[in-house]
């Protein structure tokens, strides 16, 4: 298409093509008709470049219309323009002269249909929107009127209807698609000037950025995280489609006034820039979490996010959650254990709050019997103890009850649970211990009358003697039991739970033990007999336990035994190296060995001596070997100094003979201060619990040359003062020449098991005389009171399988560990993966055991038998409220699981309702169905996805894809397909649907697998090239496209005729000025 516009000082830019064509030839002639610029646009290539309008160059030597400048960026109306390039081209024009008068209009088509596409060197942003937008230069010396008209639809149309401009001035419209004029308005018949512009690539109507409506925002407006979780991840999200790239800016706010979180105390702030490649959807933001140690509440940070395509959720707030211990405190009791008098009444036992106190709180506390019961020894009584802000302490009353039986010790528990705005500590429960003010009853009491015995292992069986002392009145009995301690129930000897009967006036009876001979060597094993719950108004004496050994009556394996050659190792500390001698005896068949380690006793390795480990070995016949230590000699007076020798681990079929540990004293060689060590004789003491008082020794040690003097205190271990034993402390007194003073410690015997516990001795202060290594020791006091017998409560089986038409299922509770007393227990099931009153019937209730009941319990659970197909479903058991001194044992919950009866026959089966489906383009939705058939019940899944297809998502349609869940019964599901209708003849396009992955036992039929969509293109002439004989209805699009085409002929036909006549009537005056 060629256009000839012959106009002196007035030029009209025509750009208008045929989408229907390949390439299209324009011509420009300007100044004196003779100057021709031609360019030629291939339009196969619109949509891979910039400009709508491109690479023009003017030949011809009247050509002088171009005017040049430099622009970096532009600002009009508010809206930026923004540029990179510095040279721009302007083509002018005149409005003087002809038939241009006052109030006419000059156009200049711009054709915009095409693609908007990137371009490289101007940007338009208006309010962070992206737009598309076409600029134009305008000069007027005075005052021309310049409109814009569009018939585009973009959100803002231009920046102003019409502006009067004078001098240069750039206004820039805006529009999305289709044809755009620009109207320049004559003031009158004088030297005004238009300037339109282009950019250095001549670019009108271009896209910047990405499509509209495109946006960049967080995928939450909040999100949440623990103090030490390290990192927390973020998400941008890309909305609106995800063509083209796209790039957003991210900052966390260290200024915001609302935040309480810190940077770099709390989090470590991060800013950066997140570039979105074609077609990706969303990329993450990683932040580092500080953890701390400090209590505080919950804080919060902010992150922003910034540039030209952000959404409405561009800021992000963050909750970072605290997790350490609040400022509150903990509650606990102030000991684990409290003795009082039966005749003391009421009694307070005290509640302390730890580690803060900071707000007020509460905690709940309850009495329970052990041995005590309540309403005889003693009131029971539980409530709430309250904590006002800033309060360390509370106490709870204890009403014990005097009466004139005796009984001997009891106890009862107290027990703290449900804190609140406080935490609880370890000692949440307490034990108070009632000590009876009733005299010894007439009946005696019973113990054995010593704490050890010793028995062959074949001997058949041991009588360990029980005696009756402080009286003898009437029938009295006791219970006798063992219990491991190196010997094995089974094997050594057979478990005994029996009663020692005494009749009236009896003193003396006995526990009967069976042993168990084997033909295994073994060496001394132990075994522990405890006496319990004395009846006939009889007492539990002292001791009320004992150990009973029981010697190997086999003979020492073949390979023999091994030991050290002696009790005791001397050597001199200056004397080098020790030889510690080992022997093996009983035997030497075969090759044997045995490991040897030294340890610190009161020596120290590397200071005293040098460590050593290692193996003696014995050749077959062998029965000698030995080790070294290597002694350190130093200046220091010490006194003399142990290191402890042990063998282990014989091989070779040896045994460890009896003298396995020994000691190697290291003699001092240095000269003593005159006024000696002051020290403990031993740096660990033993004691029993029923000793009364304990003689402690203080040494002198190295000399005894004039007075001295120490202060010595006790310290609690694991014992308490006061509870365990009584304080003492002092100080000792040595006249010159003495080398040693005791002092006593008073042992408090409890009628409460508390096991093995320690109390620590210190000496300090020392004159005349200077402490000793050993200035500090410690007591062990061995606890004589049996452990709590009351038993714990277990599911016999705590995992049924129990089929779901087997009716009811039978669940046994066992009490093991004891059978003292009368004791209950609360059960009760829960729903696990099965349904109360759907699957089984709700089942709750109590059973409890008599004083000696051992037999096991049961209770029913029934089954409901359905016709549904199922998983395997369980059902919880729990237990709750033990009383009577009953624990929970290992097994105190478990559960049933009921397997399903019923099969499945059939299969569901999901499919396309159609397999194929065309729509025009100009439609806004298709839509098809996904049917489920068959078998109906159950949740059932199945993958959606696009397949192999023509049509391109995003650009020809958009749908929702993936896991399509029905529900039990559900039949049908229904999917719309949006489609796009565009401007551009692309042919008809198909999407594939496909169906995959269905689940459980759901198959994908097999003849409606996958669904096809054609999309039918609206741009497409929609004549026939059949035969001439085919018939008349074909031929409409091929009318309208002459119609059309002719139609524009005549405009431009027009236009043509208009600029001759200017043409005309310019020469003409120019004639006439000659």
């Amino acid at each position: 298409m060629q256009y000839r516009n012959h106009l002196l000082g007035f030029l009209t830019l025509l750009g208008l093509v045929s989408s229907f064509e390949s390439h299209a030839v324009v011509t420009v002639y300007c100044c004196d008709a003779t100057a021709e610029a031609q360019f030629i646009q291939d339009l196969s290539n619109l949509p891979s470049i910039s400009p709508d309008i491109t690479k023009e160059s003017f030949e011809g030597s009247a050509w002088d219309g171009t005017r040049s400048t430099g622009v970096q960026s532009v600002t009009s109306q508010g809206i930026t323009w923004a540029g990179s390039s510095t040279e721009a081209s302007f083509v002018r024009t005149s409005t003087s002269g002809g038939d241009v008068h006052e109030g006419s209009y000059l156009m200049f088509p711009v054709d915009n249909r095409n693609d908007h596409l990137v371009p490289d060197k101007y940007t338009l942003t208006a309010s962070g929107t992206t737009l598309y937008g076409v600029g134009g230069w305008f000069r007027s010396s005075t005052g021309a009127k310049i409109g814009f008209t569009t018939n585009g639809s973009a959100p803002v149309d231009f920046t102003g209807p019409q502006a009067t401009v004078t001098g240069w001035t750039f206004l820039g419209f805006i529009d999305d698609a289709g044809f755009t004029n620009v109207l320049v308005e004559a003031v009158d018949e004088g030297g005004d000037e238009v300037n339109i512009f282009f950019s250095d690539d001549f670019t009108l109507g271009a896209q910047s950025g990405a499509f509209p409506g495109q946006k960049l925002q967080f995928s939450s407006a909040t999100y949440s995280v623990a103090e030490n979780a390290a990192t927390l991840q973020l998400t941008v999200e890309r909305t609106g489609g995800t063509s083209g790239a796209l790039s957003v800016d991210y900052a966390t706010d260290s200024d915001s006034e609302t935040d309480t979180a810190s940077a770099n105390l709390d989090y470590t702030p991060v800013s950066g820039t997140l570039n979105f490649a074609d077609g990706e959807s969303s990329q993450q933001i990683s932040i580092t979490i500080l953890d701390d140690t400090i209590f505080e509440d919950n804080e919060t940070f902010t992150i922003n996010l910034s540039g030209l395509n952000i959404g409405a959720q561009n800021s992000a707030t963050v909750t970072i959650t605290d997790n350490d211990a609040p400022a509150v405190g903990e509650v606990q009791f102030s000991s684990s254990t409290y003795t009082f008098s039966e005749g003391d009444g009421s009694v307070t036992i005290t509640v302390q709050r730890d580690g803060g106190s900071s707000g007020s709180g509460s905690v709940d506390y309850a009495m329970s019997d052990a041995t005590a019961t309540a309403g005889s020894d003693y009131t029971a009584a539980s409530g709430t103890l309250s904590f006002v802000d800033g309060q360390i302490s509370s106490s709870i009353t204890l009403a014990i009850t005097d009466d004139a039986t005796t009984e001997g010790t009891e106890s009862l528990l107290i027990t703290l649970s449900n804190p609140v705005s406080v935490a609880l500590a370890a000692r949440d429960v307490t034990e108070v211990s009632i000590t009876d003010n009733e005299p010894v009853s007439s009946s005696g009491s019973l113990q054995f009358s010593g704490s050890s015995y010793t028995a062959s292992e074949g001997d058949t069986s041991i009588l360990v003697p029980v005696t009756r002392t402080n009286g003898s009145s009437g029938a009295v009995s006791i219970s006798c039991s063992t219990s491991d301690l190196t010997a094995t129930a089974g094997a050594d000897y057979t478990a005994t739970q029996a009663t020692v009967s005494f009749a009236d006036g009896e003193l003396t009876s006995n526990c009967t033990i069976p042993i168990l001979d084997d033909s295994s060597y073994e060496a001394d094993e132990t075994l522990m007999v405890t006496l319990a719950t004395p009846t006939g108004g009889a007492v539990l004496g002292t001791p009320a336990s004992a150990v009973v050994t029981l010697s190997s009556d086999d003979p020492i394996p073949a390979a023999g035994s091994i030991q050290f050659s002696l009790s005791e190792y001397q050597l001199n500390e200056d004397g080098g190296t020790a030889t510690i001698s080992v022997s093996r005896s009983g035997g030497s068949s075969g090759a044997v060995g045995v490991s040897y380690a030294t340890s610190d006793s009161t020596a120290t390795a590397g200071e005293d001596y040098t460590a050593a480990s290692g193996s003696v070995n014995f050749a077959n016949g062998g029965t000698s070997g030995s080790f070294q230590v290597t002694l350190l000699d130093d200046s220091e007076y010490e006194g003399d100094e142990r290191v402890t020798l042990t063998l282990s681990n014989p091989t070779g079929g040896a045994v460890l003979g009896q003298t396995s540990q020994v000691d190697l004293v290291i003699t001092e060689d240095d000269v003593a201060p005159a006024t000696g060590l002051l020290v403990f004789s031993a740096s660990a003491l033993g004691a029993d619990e029923s000793d009364g008082l304990i003689e402690v020794t203080v040494e002198r040690q190295g000399g005894s040359s004039g007075a001295a003097q120490v202060n010595y205190a006790t310290a609690d271990g694991t014992a308490i003062a006061g509870i365990d034993y009584q304080v003492a402390s002092g100080t000792l007194m040595f006249a010159d020449g003495e080398i040693s003073k005791t002092f006593e410690i008073t042992i408090v015997d409890d009628g409460l098991y508390e096991g093995t516990e320690t109390i620590n001795l210190i000496l300090s202060e020392a004159v005349g005389a200077s402490l000793g290594d050993t200035a500090t020791s410690t007591i062990s006091v061995t606890d004589d009171d049996e452990p709590p017998a009351a038993g714990s409560l277990i599911f016999s089986n705590s995992a049924i399988t129990a089929a779901e038409d087997g009716g009811d299922v039978t669940v046994t509770v066992s009490r093991s560990g004891g059978s003292t007393g009368a004791v209950s227990v609360d059960y009760n099931t829960a729903d696990g993966t099965a349904i109360a009153s759907s699957d089984y019937t709700y089942t709750s209730g109590s059973i409890s055991f008599a004083d000696g009941d051992a037999a096991d319990k049961t209770f029913t659970v029934p089954l409901l038998n359905d016709s549904e197909v199922e998983s395997d479903e369980t059902i919880l058991l729990q237990m709750s409220n033990f009383q009577g001194g009953a624990v929970a044992g290992d097994q105190s919950s478990g559960q049933i699981t009921i397997t399903d009866d019923d099969v499945l026959n059939a299969s569901t089966v999901i499919g396309f309702t159609i397999t194929s489906l065309t729509v025009n383009e100009s439609s806004v939705n298709a839509s098809f169905t996904i049917d489920r058939s068959v078998v109906l019940t159950g949740t059932v899944s199945v993958d959606l996805s696009v397949g192999t297809s023509t049509a391109v998502a995003g650009t020809d349609f958009n749908v929702t894809t993936g896991t399509l869940q029905f529900a039990s019964g559900e039949t049908q599901k229904t999917i719309n397909v949006e489609i796009i209708d565009n401007t551009v003849v692309d042919g008809d396009r198909t999407i594939t649907f496909v169906l995959g992955n269905a689940s459980g036992t759901a198959t994908i039929d097999s003849n409606s697998g996958s669904f096809t969509l054609t999309i039918s293109d609206d741009e497409q002439d929609g004549g026939s090239d059949g035969d001439d004989n085919g018939g008349g209805g074909g031929g409409g699009g091929s009318a309208d496209l002459m119609l059309l085409l002719g139609l524009m002929i005549i405009f431009f036909g027009y236009l043509q005729l208009q600029n001759a006549r200017q043409v005309r009537a310019y020469a003409k005056r120019r004639a006439e000025e000659q």
